[in-house]
């Protein structure tokens, strides 16, 4: 189905990006509510894309740190235990 000349979301033109920041394919094209986005919306569906993914990999690195410490804490309580 082929996008009309209005549509702001066309996915051979647009790409997002910030400060020579990685280029980023416009999230969610295949979402038939993107066509209806004019071109303000998309920049700030950018921005807050952009800010989700840094705050998903924030939070990717301290579950890590948490299963990290947890890990830690079992194999001194299993030797403790004397279990090793």
């Amino acid at each position: 189905m082929p996008l009309d000349q209005n549509c702001a979301a066309d996915s051979t033109t647009h790409t997002m990006g910030h400060n020579n920041g990685p280029r980023l394919e416009p999230f969610g094209i295949r979402a038939a509510w993107l066509r209806f986005a004019n071109s303000r919306e998309l920049r700030r569906l950018a921005k807050l894309e952009a800010r989700i993914n840094r705050k998903r990999a924030a939070m990717a690195v301290m579950i890590e740190e948490r299963r990290t410490i947890m890990n830690r804490c079992i194999r001194r309580m299993r030797r403790k235990d004397g279990k090793q």
